[in-house]
């Protein structure tokens, strides 16, 4: 893959950080006081604004709902898994790094691209002492790498090398590549894990074909919604299936791959009970030991 394809992949996925970090700050998340913009608010009015009359005629879930959605079944899983290690990929303006650092102990990596992590690195050093002291001691260490470089397999290694349980996590981007984009990425991670040596899990949400299928308008609207707030860039061609998906993973390297169901993680996150969405939230494992 060229420098300049891995260039116009990455920017596809900046406008939808502002975009998602003023929905945590819509819902009252720790810490997403710090990481809402003007730019994401008008952003994710404009979006609320393009798929209201369909989610009142057709009652589909709302821009608010998908997105709470798949950030809180991050969240439960990640509370589950008692990680020792995190490596979150495309991080852009979330608020569970330092969510993670400081309220639960646990080493995080964000890593994303350098005009994302300079925009993320003034934000805080303009937080309160304990959130500069985090930085500081990095123990929040904000990341510029090419995650589609061959080279960042070797990196990867090296950030989780020693750990128990690492997890890489990446949020709201896999979808924004091309297939062999993602295959490149995929691979990275199984290849990373690998060299480490250790028995690490990939968290990540994504889209199927079948699955929008079965909701129709609602993945459209939400495709065109996305395209409009972000300023023309929508998600690349999705999964065509629960076999494409289990296929694609495994030939990148992951021993297995399984898609998490929200019901067996209500008892950790309650508002499960009242969330839907089409989307899939994967957990794929490597055994590198």
């Amino acid at each position: 893959m060229s420098a300049t394809a891995s260039a116009q992949g990455y920017d596809k996925i900046g406008p939808t950080a502002h975009v998602t970090a003023y929905a945590w700050y819509q819902l009252g998340m720790p810490y997403g006081h710090l990481f809402a913009t003007p730019e994401g608010a008008a952003m994710y009015w404009t979006f609320r604004g393009a798929t209201e009359p369909a989610i009142r005629l057709f009652k589909f879930p709302s821009l608010l709902d998908y997105l709470e959605f798949r950030h809180r079944m991050f969240e439960a899983q990640l509370d589950l898994m008692l990680p020792d290690r995190v490596v979150e990929l495309g991080a852009g303006l979330s608020r569970r790094g330092l969510t993670w650092v400081l309220d639960r102990g646990v080493r995080y990596t964000e890593v994303d691209l350098p005009h994302m992590s300079a925009a993320k690195r003034r934000m805080l050093e303009a937080a309160p002492g304990r959130v500069r002291r985090a930085l500081s001691a990095n123990e929040l260490e904000l990341r510029s790498t090419d995650i589609l470089a061959p080279e960042f397999a070797a990196e990867l290694a090296e950030l989780v090398a020693g750990a128990e349980r690492p997890v890489v996590i990446s949020e709201g981007v896999l979808d924004y590549f091309d297939l062999d984009d993602r295959e490149t990425l995929l691979r990275n991670v199984a290849t990373g894990f690998r060299k480490a040596g250790v028995h690490g899990h990939y968290l990540t949400d994504l889209q199927r074909g079948d699955r929008e299928r079965k909701v129709g308008p609602a993945a459209r609207v939400l495709r065109q919604a996305i395209k409009l707030a972000t300023g023309g860039q929508s998600p690349a061609k999705p999964f065509r299936d629960l076999e494409h998906l289990d296929r694609v993973f495994a030939h990148a390297g992951f021993d297995e791959g399984r898609e998490l169901e929200p019901k067996r993680l209500r008892d950790r996150e309650p508002r499960l009970f009242r969330l839907r969405s089409p989307t899939t939230i994967w957990l794929a494992k490597v055994d590198g030991r």
